[in-house]
């Protein structure tokens, strides 16, 4: 029983957080400072996720080297992005450049 309580009260705490601001704000209209803001929460999201991931492979330390797989691949990926403007090409070539780092250090 305390398993359903549990399932329920979680959903009920990811449901209303999504749905609350439809109800009360779904007819206004976002002024252009709240656009803007809530136009750069992806891009924040997705950094907070990638760079410590990418900086600090170990968990311990950062890793600036030129032995770090994540570090030139990320680099690859957002050197070709700009340069191109292809994001499936960019990612397979920075997939790419990662294994090859971490076969040419002997890491795989």
């Amino acid at each position: 029983m305390t398993t359903w309580i549990l399932i329920f009260g979680l959903g009920l705490c990811t449901f209303l957080p999504r749905y609350l601001p439809l109800v009360l704000w779904g007819q206004r209209e976002l002024s252009p400072l709240a656009k803007t803001v809530l136009g750069a929460v992806p891009p924040a999201v997705l950094a907070a996720l990638v760079v410590p991931a990418m900086l600090v492979p170990t968990g311990t330390a950062i890793d600036f080297s030129v032995q770090n797989p994540y570090l030139l691949g990320s680099v690859a990926v957002f050197v070709l992005f700009f340069l191109t403007r292809r994001m499936l090409l960019s990612s397979f070539i920075g997939v790419l450049v990662f294994f090859a780092v971490q076969w040419f250090f002997g890491r795989v």
